[in-house]
């Protein structure tokens, strides 16, 4: 197996950097490849990867290269916005994954800005193998009963037990902020932009008053970036300010900024800024906790129903249309909170309030539990749906590969590991 303190160090090193396939007329590095083992390795909390693993991993790469290649010829293009919404989309996936922006620029070594420039071409390519794929795969993959039983005959030695399983349904409540929260990180930045505008270095200010972490470190250095890395109204202050200008305060999701242009290279703007950060009172969650208990006393003495609750109040918006149902989520899906939470409960019953999420990234929810599952193996008569997925898996994966092995008719592979 290999150890991914190893892996860091080979992606290090760049220079020498090993040419491992050829596709079309691009290249597979070995950083490439050591890079989505690092990936993988992270989002699947790993510290080793076995060679069976990284092999996946570079069949997988080598696919998506050929895709590619073959989307370029046929000039599929994909638009700016298309672009932007997917980069922005994926970088929140992130920041939820390791719980915040300072954590995701620690683990990277980069700013959230940096981030972006990093991932935008290997995305513009995906976005462009992906369009190609819809287009092939259009009329989607269809299977008739028979097929999933014959596939269950076939395979279900090898299909995985059932897990431990609840059916939930939840009403979600995000914890917005509040004025107060608000004016609180509103009288600290003006205290800064005060100091800017007295003349003290804007650099040493970054350094001891903004929220962002990573970036206050080097000074609020943000680095040459293009349009479409940043949120919009940052970037809007950020494009317009000549090199040497500061801005006023700038309003995000984020909190509030101060930005500073230090240089300009055609399209790529070099700026700076300090974050102050939107605060967040205890006061705040309490409020959101004793709506929650007042809600689930109203729904248990029936003054509401949790259906018409969850319509009402439920801030998911892909599950309050359907009365807060979740449906069947395996326990090892659980977070350890919620496990908690809802192991004693009985069926039909509503949980109390449970925290969502990490840092400033965060919610309350109730759950109700409408039944349980225990582990099992799966049968035709009461699993037929998740022994449907595996079969349409199985039969997708078949047709990539007829199509795969058409699309090297056309595309140049030479691989040279």
């Amino acid at each position: 197996m290999i150890s991914i303190l190893i892996i860091s160090n080979i992606y290090s090193q760049k220079e020498g950097d090993r040419i491992i396939a050829v596709v079309g007329n691009d290249l597979i590095l070995e950083s490439d490849l050591q890079y989505q083992i690092q990936l993988y390795a992270r989002q699947n909390n790993l510290t080793q990867v076995t060679p069976p693993m990284i092999q996946q991993i570079f069949q997988q790469l080598l696919v998506e290269k050929i895709i590619f290649a073959k989307a370029e010829q046929d000039s599929i293009m994909v638009k700016e916005e298309e672009v932007n919404k997917e980069l922005e989309f994926r970088i929140k996936n992130i920041v939820e994954q390791f719980g915040s922006e300072q954590k995701v620029e620690q683990v990277y070594g980069m700013s959230i800005g940096k981030i972006k420039l990093t991932l935008r071409d290997d995305l513009i390519k995906k976005l462009k193998a992906d369009k190609l794929k819809r287009k092939q795969f259009q009329n989607g993959v269809h299977l008739s009963d028979k097929e999933v039983r014959d596939f269950y005959y076939s395979y279900k030695d090898s299909l995985p037990d059932a897990s431990d399983e609840y059916e939930l349904a939840h009403i979600y409540l995000t914890q917005k902020i509040t004025d107060e929260e608000k004016q609180i990180a509103k009288e600290k930045v003006l205290k800064v932009l005060d100091s800017v505008k007295s003349g003290i270095d804007f650099s040493e200010l970054a350094k001891r008053n903004s929220d962002d972490t990573q970036s206050a470190i080097n000074g609020g250095d943000l680095g040459y970036a293009k349009k479409g890395v940043f949120v919009k109204e940052f970037e809007d202050a950020l494009f317009t300010l000549n090199p040497g200008e500061v801005s006023g305060i700038i309003e995000t999701e984020f909190g509030y900024h101060i930005i500073k242009s230090v240089d300009r290279k055609g399209e790529m703007v070099k700026g700076q800024h300090i974050l102050v950060a939107f605060s967040r009172l205890a006061s705040t969650d309490l409020q959101t906790i004793s709506f929650l208990k007042d809600l689930k006393n109203k729904i248990i003495s029936n003054q509401i129903s949790f259906d018409s609750a969850a319509k009402q109040y439920s801030q998911d918006i892909e599950t309050n249309k359907k009365g807060g149902y979740i449906g069947f989520v395996a326990i090892e899906k659980l977070d350890s909170t919620v496990i908690a939470a809802i192991k004693d409960i009985s069926i039909d019953s509503i949980s109390d309030p449970i925290r969502i999420g990490k840092d400033k990234n965060y919610g309350y929810e109730i759950l109700k539990i409408l039944s349980k599952n225990s582990a099992h193996k799966l049968t035709l008569e009461t699993d037929f749906d998740k022994i449907k997925k595996y079969a349409t898996l199985f039969k997708e994966n078949s047709e990539l590969d007829k199509w795969i092995e058409e699309l090297k008719k056309s595309v140049y592979v030479d691989v040279k590991l």
